[in-house]
């Protein structure tokens, strides 16, 4: 990927233009054209970038695949006022689903009461907005020494693998684009506020866009399941499904 290719993938996601990105990040237009020109970001130029937007992969800055841009759950100790972000990497959990939280009873994981249950948010199976309620922190022990959060969902665009009212457990926050993978469903959050339950695919870096499918064959997804990634601000993937918590 060309400097000018990670220019506009980085004007795409934050602002407007080139000299909205210059501003941003306290340089001057003319010294993103230059790096555009050269190909080449100087250190300077990168560090520039990471401070204003740390979710950006330094990696990637310097040459790389494109990342995906992590955020944190829309959790109740989380400071609305602050705009930085945890680069967080995924998680190492296992690659399947597990129908119950007994599933793992019997692994000699210990429990521990690290797992929180996020009542009164529902991600939504469909594409429905999040709805109104509190937010609140339920401690939980769980099986799962991965499971960061816990959350129950809505609809029945998953059906049968995830019912309405299941319980969804997912872990850290995906590092990159590329780690999405086939057959395994994700909790997207997006820009906007909404928490979604769906199947993703990356169809590359040149591509504006997610693909989000459903495993209802009746549901029919809004724009024909495409997201843009610059609404994409985060995808945890989804390691337990449970009936009851």
């Amino acid at each position: 990927m060309t400097v000018e290719e990670k220019i506009g993938v980085l004007v795409e996601r934050y602002c407007r233009n080139r000299s909205h990105l210059a501003d941003m990040i306290g340089v001057t237009p003319q010294a993103v054209n230059n790096w555009v020109y050269r190909d080449h970001i100087p250190r300077r130029g990168i560090d520039a970038i990471m401070a204003r937007f740390p979710q950006t992969d330094r990696d990637w800055l310097r040459g790389g695949s494109a990342p995906l841009p992590s955020g944190p759950l829309p959790l109740p100790e989380d400071d609305e006022e602050e705009e930085e972000e945890e680069d967080v990497r995924f998680g190492d959990g296992a690659d399947g689903l597990t129908e119950s939280g007994r599933g793992d009873a019997e692994s000699g994981l210990p429990l521990r009461a690290s797992a929180q249950f996020v009542s009164g948010v529902k991600p939504s199976l469909g594409d429905a907005p999040l709805p109104d309620g509190d937010e609140g922190l339920v401690p939980l022990q769980l099986p799962r020494r991965d499971v960061k959060y816990v959350f129950q969902c809505h609809g029945d665009s998953m059906l049968p693998r995830i019912q309405d009212g299941d319980y969804v457990a997912v872990g850290d926050a995906l590092g990159r684009y590329e780690e999405f993978r086939k057959d395994i469903p994700y909790l997207v959050q997006t820009t906007d506020g909404r928490l979604m339950v769906k199947m993703v695919e990356d169809p590359g870096p040149q591509s504006p866009f997610l693909l989000l499918s459903t495993e209802n064959p009746n549901y029919q997804l809004a724009d024909g399941g495409r997201l843009a990634k610059s609404e994409c601000r985060a995808a945890y993937r989804v390691i337990m499904v449970m009936r009851e918590i």
